[in-house]
């Protein structure tokens, strides 16, 4: 008899270059130790980066794609060293990214990364390459074929977070380019972006993945992808690497959160995240395109033992 396969959910989190080089050997680990393909996901989630790989998988790019691309191939679907940029940012505006999330924050209204944020300049990034790559998986459409992906990002005044795609209602007057662009929108680096008269940035200022949305979702087990999150985290000497790895930490603290939530609805979580060798490789510039291919080899020294552990520990029950 033919063995029912769970419903599941692969939420990719926030962590810009680095993030995505870390994720995608983890993914070929997940493949191969579970016997299931992540394209085949009932529900992508994407924050930032996340939604990159989200958009590309949910649109047909396959994970040995993905894998190629990395390496150095098949450069038409996502050309790392030309896309990336700097590992510093652009010139950005002389104007906050939202002010007002900074004020919120004083109210108690929003969390400190949250509202600190706000006080960075807007960022002067060109996301065009972004917006091509995804173009590409569109096939004519403003939208995905696939029926449930969801991009995170927040809106820039109330400090909301918005999952574009997750209303099949509003999804044929999306323009998915945009969606993704809105959810990469780094605080600092890249512009916010504007979607139906409201603005929005970076997703992962409020959550590292936003798995709570999956709450009341019809899935069986939830397989995470975190980069930004570190239950086990390295001591760093660097004054740059602390100040990371405090961040680091605060979205750990969220992440831990949303996993009881999932875990109280009666979903099974497989959690990822990088284990110490893999944050050595990081560095303190997640958005560092020249740390790529160590960040890319570590993960595939790393991620065999790394996700092993993940799935007896998620899904021992």
């Amino acid at each position: 008899m033919k063995s029912i396969q769970p419903k599941r959910a692969l939420v990719l989190g926030c962590g810009a270059v680095a993030g995505a080089a870390w994720m995608i050997p983890a993914l070929a680990q997940v493949r191969a130790q579970l016997n299931w393909n992540p394209e085949e996901a009932d529900i992508f989630i994407g924050t930032s980066v996340g939604a990159v790989l989200a958009s590309l998988m949910a649109g047909g790019v396959t994970l040995d794609q993905l894998i190629a691309s990395q390496q150095g191939d098949y450069q038409h679907i996502w050309n790392h060293d030309k896309d990336s940029g700097s590992w510093y940012p652009p010139l950005p505006k002389f104007k906050f990214t939202a002010k007002n999330l900074y004020t919120k924050m004083r109210r108690g209204e929003l969390g400190s990364l949250t509202g600190w944020v706000g006080l960075l300049p807007q960022g002067g990034f060109d996301m065009m390459p972004f917006i091509k790559l995804i173009d590409r998986v569109k096939n004519g459409n403003n939208w995905l074929d696939h029926d449930n992906c969801w991009l995170v990002a927040v809106d820039h005044e109330t400090g909301e977070r918005k999952a574009f795609g997750r209303d099949k209602k509003e999804v044929e007057a999306l323009d998915v380019s945009q969606a993704v662009c809105a959810s990469y929108g780094v605080p600092g680096w890249c512009p916010p972006v504007d979607i139906h008269d409201r603005t929005y940035i970076d997703g992962g200022i409020v959550s590292p993945c936003s798995a709570d949305l999956l709450v009341d979702a019809d899935v069986d087990e939830v397989i995470m992808l975190v980069p930004m999150a570190s239950t086990i985290p390295d001591q760093p000497c660097s004054l740059f690497k602390r100040i990371e790895r405090k961040v680091r930490k605060g979205m750990t603290a969220t992440v831990d959160k949303e996993i009881a939530l999932l875990k109280s609805a009666g979903k099974q979580v497989v959690r990822i995240e990088p284990t110490a060798e893999d944050l050595n490789a990081f560095g303190y510039n997640m958005m560092d395109p020249r740390r790529r291919a160590l960040v890319y080899a570590t993960s595939q020294r790393t991620s065999s033992q790394n996700v092993s552990e993940a799935i007896l520990k998620g899904l021992k029950s």
